[in-house]
């Protein structure tokens, strides 16, 4: 199993994954020195519905290359800087982590950073052709997700590529002065909406 896990791990390494509007490539050392990515950490409106609110406090270099490091190191766990396919702009993360490769269950978080590409279908774009991997080629047979109550949008963009709520935890996140739900989704390979492929990019 640990063979295997370092195969599958290097091979995502050469190459990238391609969508519509997006494609993502591993997260390497550029992208965590790119002054913009540091920005997108510690600004508001882009951290205020991940539920990572203390990015806004005073979080140093070191600490972020050392979750990068941690991720990059594990064989749990994939990082992917997302790009914009018209331009070539970086302008977001997904994260792969907590693989479970006995039960073939992972989990998937996105980070669009640059605010001008919100709302053009890239988090539906990208979510897609990673969890296309995930199931066809890694052998995933289930991925979960999660988000805030006050980010109705990421509930859309779940539900469109057939995730289903499994269920909530009440008033678990704490928002501006108050407390909210927190969303927990997941997704078989056989509910998946592979039919995604033949939606236009305006419908998205």
């Amino acid at each position: 199993m640990e063979i295997i896990k370092d195969v599958l791990k290097k091979e995502i390494l050469m190459f990238k994954l391609e969508g519509k509007v997006s494609y993502l490539i591993p997260f390497d050392d550029d992208h965590l020195n790119n002054p913009t990515y540091f920005t997108w950490l510690r600004n508001y409106e882009v951290v205020r519905t991940i539920n990572c609110l203390n990015y806004i406090c005073p979080i140093s270099f070191d600490e972020v290359k050392e979750y990068y490091e941690n991720l990059i190191k594990s064989k749990n766990d994939m990082f992917f800087a997302i790009y914009f396919r018209e331009n070539d702009k970086f302008i977001g993360t997904i994260r792969v982590n907590r693989i479970n490769w006995y039960t073939r269950i992972a989990n998937i978080g996105i980070l669009i950073g640059e605010q001008d590409y919100w709302g053009k279908g890239v988090a539906t774009d990208s979510i897609f052709v990673i969890a296309e991997y995930l199931f066809r080629i890694l052998g995933m047979r289930k991925l979960v997700g999660n988000y805030m109550e006050i980010n109705p949008g990421m509930g859309k963009v779940f539900n469109k590529l057939g995730f289903k709520v499994e269920g909530k935890f009440r008033k678990a996140d704490s928002f501006e002065g108050e407390y909210i739900d927190h969303i927990y989704v997941g997704c078989l390979k056989e509910e998946f909406n592979w039919k995604y492929e033949n939606i236009s990019k305006n419908n998205k």
